[in-house]
């Protein structure tokens, strides 16, 4: 009788464990489907403002050198 209460323990607590696995080896997927789509976003919104950082700083050199350039022909 102890056996078999054992063995059936057995074969529940491995039911368990499985289902518990496979629970947390899709919650694991669908979080880590989420970072990537949120590193997808952060890394296009950085590609974004670093261009327009370098589009501005293109200008300002321009406009400092016209100045200069206009500054220095008198």
């Amino acid at each position: 009788m102890l056996n078999r209460a054992t063995e059936r323990f057995e074969r529940r607590l491995i039911e368990e464990i499985s289902g518990l696995r496979t629970e947390f080896h899709c919650t694991l997927q669908e979080g880590l489907t989420d970072v990537r789509k949120e590193i997808v976003t952060t890394k296009s919104d950085l590609l974004k403002w670093s261009f327009l950082f370098w589009i501005g700083q293109v200008a300002a050199v321009g406009a400092l050198l016209s100045y200069m350039l206009r500054a220095s022909g008198r």
